[in-house]
């Protein structure tokens, strides 16, 4: 497929069983389809959708796909979610439904962690992330990379299973991200880019770019309280914005739960916390044709100066309207060093 021309666009919605994770039947009667992603929650389920359907609904795993044609066809899973039925109309005996659809990651968050549980000093962090999702949901869950954890981290009395793996992912800059076929994967959080909105893929881009930046939360002081230790990190470079001399004033961040990796000190981790703290987010806006294997955490590489979007942008939301074929609206972020 080339995404940068045009294609012809059909929608089809399969049942998926559970055991085997591969498709058991077409859902008749779908009129129309819609798939949201988003990672910026605490906790982030970084899925939904929702469906209207002609007829009767009960719960069951989707799978929707798009059959792109241009020239040659081509079928793609675009997400597997959990539908159940919300709400129904009937007009002159017709019935149509509208059905929620839920994240392969929402069994994971709908499942308590037993008191004392915790993940041991020493162990693989991505692994002990992907144990927890693969006891709770049907989904396959991939793991890509490694990191170690240098303490033990405790979970909260009432700390879902989700919620835990992912303060551990956390803690070692790993994120998930979810194929259209329902394949949860664990990686680190992705340096390279999966798009490049440059002149060869102008195209893509839908003129109308926003952004957005504020520097009035980012803290210039970072305590790390690890017991009867206590680690202080500090901004006061004259050339940044945020620093103590350019603000006249602190702006602190007290840390009582430090997760230290990969071997490093308190006081190095606390350098670290507030070199991430001190990373601000420019939120750019805008809509673009589809490209497959763009989601949430995924990086795109712009330079399209006079389009407003130049630099590496973090993908953290998107709305996909499924209709002649994709267009997607999406929230990306710059990261700058302040």
């Amino acid at each position: 497929m080339e995404w940068t021309e045009g294609y012809g666009a059909s929608w089809e919605v399969c049942t998926v069983d559970s055991r085997t994770w591969s498709d058991s039947g077409q859902v008749p009667g779908v009129m129309s389809v819609t798939v949201s992603r988003d990672c910026t929650d605490s906790v982030p389920l970084l899925e939904t959708g929702n469906m209207e359907v002609d007829g009767s609904f009960g719960e069951s795993w989707c799978r929707i796909y798009l059959t792109a044609d241009q020239g040659g066809v081509e079928r793609i899973p675009m997400a597997t979610l959990l539908f159940e039925q919300e709400s129904s109309t009937v007009d002159h005996g017709a019935r149509r439904v509208t059905a929620s659809g839920r994240s392969v990651l929402q069994p994971a968050a709908d499942v308590k962690m037993p008191r004392g549980s915790y993940a041991p000093s020493g162990s693989d962090g991505a692994q002990f992330a992907a144990s927890l999702l693969r006891s709770c949901t049907p989904a396959p869950v991939r793991v890509d990379g490694s990191f170690t954890l240098v303490d033990d981290v405790v979970f909260d009395l009432g700390c879902s299973y989700l919620e835990a793996a992912w303060l551990v992912l956390n803690a070692g800059n790993f994120c998930m991200q979810i194929d259209g076929d329902g394949t949860i994967n664990v990686l680190p959080v992705p340096s390279e880019p999966s798009l490049r909105l440059d002149d060869a893929n102008a195209g893509l881009l839908i003129p109308g770019v926003s952004d957005d930046m504020s520097l009035i939360d980012v803290p210039n002081r970072y305590y790390a309280v690890d017991g009867e230790h206590i680690a202080v990190a500090t901004n006061e470079r004259e050339d940044s914005a945020v620093s103590r001399p350019s603000r006249g004033r602190w702006v602190d961040v007290v840390d009582s739960s430090p997760v230290l990796v990969d071997g490093e000190s308190l006081e190095a981790y606390a350098e670290r916390r507030l070199a991430e703290e001190s990373t601000v987010e420019r939120k750019f806006s805008y809509t673009r044709e589809y490209w497959p294997g763009v989601v949430p955490y995924s990086l795109v590489r712009a330079t399209l100066p006079d389009d407003g979007i130049e630099g590496d942008l973090r993908v953290k939301a998107q709305s996909l309207e499924c209709g002649r074929g994709v267009t997607v609206s999406e929230d990306a972020y710059m990261e700058v060093r302040a």
